[in-house]
């Protein structure tokens, strides 16, 4: 195994080498590079990765001098219990919390809470078992509903943060339990535009290869090859970006770019929200219209190095942890929920609920060992 690693590394070491060279000879290559982007895509349908917009690949842009004061943060989570029909009582939950906060204004930050119960399909208003995967996807519906809803009662200017990519992947898209929620999302992304509310998703230390992928269109390989396989684009541009810097502006070419299209067309850039001893990149999600929404970049930029210093020695937008606290459900309250199930149904006449056999003897070997 160590010498396994040790031959991968070195591998390695020789991809960033020659994919960081291919990064300066096409840096300003723009217009080339969207000619072999249309074509791969013409080619690959599931073709995902960057594209360039107006900005030099390996451009960087140092943080604005616009102050955050009087900027309303707005953030938003969601967490979940998903329905398990070996629990004695079938129900699950969908739980929201905002968080709000205006730095300078001297008004106390707030927050809210939004809970949905599930019991059965019908109250989904879907015509299939309740998966894992339709309760996430509920749960980023209703987080994104609810924050357009409260974004729209805000003043300007206002930015509006969730965790993680504006892309949602849960439920192939041509199934119609997963269209409806999926276009309750795409609703609510078009409301926040219709209001000019800033809104962005923040993807911590991103895995993701958008940048490599596109360099491995430039290079010219043939398509079943990946010279650079194993290279993410945090390895690419980690040492472009100075603290607070970002990276040039991308467009994001993926399968669901015909649903995330015109004002919705999503974009990202890389962020460094660290310092020089303790580098922290981000990718930074948002729409397109943001592009040309007078100082909308620049307003993001620095509200999210402002949020991610408020953090201290692990930077990460302040009012996002704010938002997950809010809306994580504990595990006494899911407890006391179940318990205030099972006395409910009992007072209507119902026979005591049990846990499936199989449910029953876990819960004896969870007590029985570490």
């Amino acid at each position: 195994m160590a010498d396994f690693t040790a031959s991968r590394q070195e591998k390695l070491a020789d991809r960033l080498t020659a994919c960081r060279a291919l990064l300066e000879i096409y840096a300003a290559k723009l217009n080339e590079l969207q000619k072999i982007v249309a074509k791969a895509q013409q080619q690959n349908k599931n073709l995902r990765c960057a594209e360039p917009v107006s900005e030099a690949l390996n451009a960087h842009f140092a943080a604005p001098t616009l102050s955050t004061q009087g900027i309303t943060v707005l953030s938003g989570d969601g967490s979940q219990i998903t329905p398990n029909p070996h629990e004695a009582a079938f129900y699950g939950v969908v739980n929201i919390g905002l968080f709000e906060m205006c730095p300078g204004s001297g008004a106390a930050p707030k927050t809210q809470t939004f809970t949905e119960l599930i019991y059965d399909e019908e109250s989904l208003g879907v015509n299939q078992p309740i998966t894992e995967d339709l309760v996430n996807l509920l749960r980023d519906a209703r987080e994104r509903t609810q924050l357009a809803t409260y974004a729209a009662t805000l003043p300007q200017p206002l930015v509006a943060l969730t965790d993680g990519p504006l892309e949602l992947y849960q439920e192939p898209r041509e199934n119609p339990n997963f269209r409806q929620y999926f276009d309750d999302y795409l609703d609510a992304l078009k409301d926040l535009a219709q209001l000019e509310r800033i809104n962005a998703g923040y993807v911590d230390r991103p895995r993701a290869h958008l940048l490599v992928k596109l360099l491995e269109l430039a290079s010219g390989s043939p398509t079943e090859e990946h010279p650079f396989a194993g290279l993410t684009d945090l390895a690419l541009i980690e040492n472009l970006l100075r603290p607070g810097e970002r990276s040039a502006i991308f467009k994001l070419v993926s399968s669901a770019s015909q649903d995330f299209s015109d004002r919705l067309a999503l974009h990202f850039f890389y962020l460094n929200v660290g310092n020089e001893a303790h580098p922290a990149l981000a990718r930074v999600d948002f729409p397109a219209w943001i592009l040309n929404f007078p100082g909308g970049v620049d307003q993001l930029h620095a509200v999210l190095l402002d949020q991610a210093h408020m953090s201290g020695d692990h930077p990460y937008p302040y009012a996002l942890v704010r938002a997950h606290e809010t809306a994580v459900v504990k595990l006494d309250e899911a407890e006391a929920l179940k318990s205030l199930i099972q006395r409910e149904l009992l007072q209507r006449g119902l026979p005591p609920l049990l846990d499936s056999e199989k449910l029953a003897n876990k819960k004896v070997g969870w007590r029985t060992r570490y």
